[in-house]
């Protein structure tokens, strides 16, 4: 297991949190809802939050530069299970009630939670297998 690979995913996760914060306090619920209402809000800062953390997950393996495919697949693991923790442990802090939780999930009714999970789990591994941020690089005289 690559200590350093999960350690740096672990600083950038906090990174993304950050920004999916002031995504979702400030956009979502000050400009988008009142906009265009709470489901057109969700789509528009779900999508925002999908392609931060794709951005997210390229500034990391750039970062790095050394891992291999097993490093992808528990930075992805990690992410999921920080993003899970935070959020349900968060929202049942806060003492909101299961049913509202679960609104985002209903991708049958326009929502994209089990997207952005999925953008957690598999970002790495999709952009570190076709993209390769870092590894392109080659010292100078070599092939």
């Amino acid at each position: 297991m690559n200590k350093h690979f999960l350690s740096a995913g672990a600083r950038f996760w906090l990174l993304d949190l950050a920004i999916s914060s002031v995504n979702f306090f400030v956009l979502m619920n000050l400009v988008y809802e009142p906009a265009w209402g709470p489901l057109a809000a969700h789509q528009v800062g779900m999508s925002t939050r999908i392609a931060c953390t794709c951005i997210i997950a390229w500034l990391l393996l750039r970062h790095v530069k050394v891992y291999v495919t097993r490093d992808l697949v528990h930075v992805g693991l990690l992410w999921l299970g920080l993003e899970l923790l935070f959020e349900w442990g968060g929202s049942l802090a806060m003492g909101r009630p299961v049913a509202e939780i679960l609104v985002g999930w209903n991708v049958l009714a326009g929502y994209m939670w089990p997207y952005v999970l999925a953008a957690y789990l598999l970002s790495n591994l999709a952009i570190g297998s076709v993209l390769r941020p870092g590894k392109g690089e080659r010292a100078p005289g070599s092939k």
